[in-house]
């Protein structure tokens, strides 16, 4: 596992107290973190350790047995799922399992769906070890643990603020301003910080309290790697909407990747495709309650796309394609009358006016036409950060469903 320094959060006193009052981390647990550090640590030892405590035991058979790790024969014994999974992924294995165990304390006080919070927690943590796999990135396992671990700092927050905390939670889940500016503004200190005080008093691997610190900030110094794979896996999750975290914020960027981390477009579509069975799978290995999976698909719909800005655009893209259309991108200049020929269209989507020739030729064929620029300017959204994706969606939902509307004068 990587070590490296990172630096003290600016965390208040106050708010340190609450993080110490949470309890330790299992003692299998922060040892099997020790023999992460020792070089001459053998499976054997892992072993044992696991062994020590029934949970860790069953958890371990359990996943070294499901299709998420594809282990290609039946494991029998701790220590042949430690041999056939490795070390360091029975350590994260071990440390996701401590950190969903804090789910009673949580559901408690969370004034949302507790249960969409810990699907949102275990989806980053699959999409990020897709993407990492996707890129190729060498620590896949310990991409997933920081995807698990990312929010932890809202469960302090809960747990030191209450209700004060709570009331934060639903206006920015209805609101127009992320979560982490309503935290700083209304209690001087966000949950990636106080996250981050949290993995240092149970002294985690330096790379996964840096990727807590850093997934909401594009501009962190020092190394990136598994902070990257943790925002952008937070990105998409919220835009394939599973579960919820109580921030339905996503930056406006230039691109909805890093750009050291760009993949093939085809191969993004593949992910988010992907996306929803694999975290079925992640729920099934740690004992949460799964969605049902989905009917099967339709052939999916077109929806040609029209947005001048082109980091909305992507992000538009995107969101349509975890929607389950078939986004198009239509050329800076297209024809003045279009219609959909042989496919299925879903809908025009445009922040620009259109012609009555080209309105006529989406009316011929019942097609919606959507005014991006007229639902962003009713949303009061800033400008330049950020997205509610959440209201996007059910925006984009109501209007592709409805009969179509009449389209701007041009």
């Amino acid at each position: 596992m990587l070590m490296s320094t990172v630096m003290e959060p600016p965390v208040p006193d106050y708010i340190l107290e609450s993080v110490r009052s949470l309890p330790p981390l299992p003692a299998a647990v922060q040892r099997l973190l020790t023999l992460a550090r020792d070089a001459e640590a053998d499976f054997g030892e892992v072993s044992r350790v696991i062994e020590s405590d029934q949970t860790l035991t069953a958890r371990t058979l359990r996943a070294a047995n499901s299709a998420f790790y594809g282990v290609p024969r039946r494991v029998e014994t701790v220590r042949q799922a430690t041999v056939l999974l490795g070390s360091d992924t029975i350590v994260n294995l071990a440390l996701g399992v401590s950190v969903l165990g804090l789910q009673e304390r949580m559901d408690r006080q969370w004034p949302l769906d507790a249960e969409a919070f810990w699907r949102h927690s275990l989806a980053v943590a699959t999409a990020a070890r897709l993407l990492a796999r996707a890129l190729p990135f060498d620590d896949a396992d310990s991409a997933f643990v920081a995807g698990l671990l990312h929010d932890i700092g809202k469960l302090v927050m809960l747990d030191h603020f209450g209700d004060v905390y709570g009331q934060v939670l639903l206006a920015a889940q209805d609101g127009t301003r992320p979560l982490p500016e309503l935290e700083r503004e209304i209690l001087g200190v966000d949950h990636a910080a106080v996250g981050q005080a949290l993995c240092l008093h149970w002294n985690l691997p330096a790379h996964l309290t840096r990727a807590v610190a850093e997934h909401h900030d594009d501009a962190a110094p020092g190394a990136r790697a598994i902070p990257d794979l943790v925002r952008d896996a937070n990105r998409l999750v919220k835009l394939a909407h599973l579960g919820t975290s109580g921030n339905p914020f996503v930056p406006v960027a230039t691109d909805p990747l890093a750009p050291h981390r760009q993949i093939h477009p085809s191969a993004l579509h593949r992910l988010l495709d992907a996306l929803p069975a694999q975290v079925r799978e992640a729920e099934a290995v740690f004992g949460r309650s799964a969605d049902a999976a989905p009917p099967p698909e339709a052939p999916p719909q077109l929806v040609h796309l029209e947005v001048t800005q082109p980091a909305e655009r992507a992000l538009l893209a995107l969101t349509l394609r975890a929607m389950g259309y078939e986004p198009r991108l239509l050329d800076e200049d297209p024809p003045d009358a279009e219609g959909p020929g042989d496919c299925t269209l879903a809908g025009l989507i445009t922040d620009l006016p259109i012609t009555p020739a080209r309105a006529f030729a989406y009316q011929k064929y019942n097609v919606p036409m959507l005014d991006y620029a007229t639902w962003r300017a009713d949303q009061n959204l800033p400008e330049t950060t950020a997205l509610n994706v959440d209201q996007l969606r059910a925006w984009l939902q109501t209007e592709l469903d409805a009969p179509p509307a009449a389209a701007r004068a041009a």
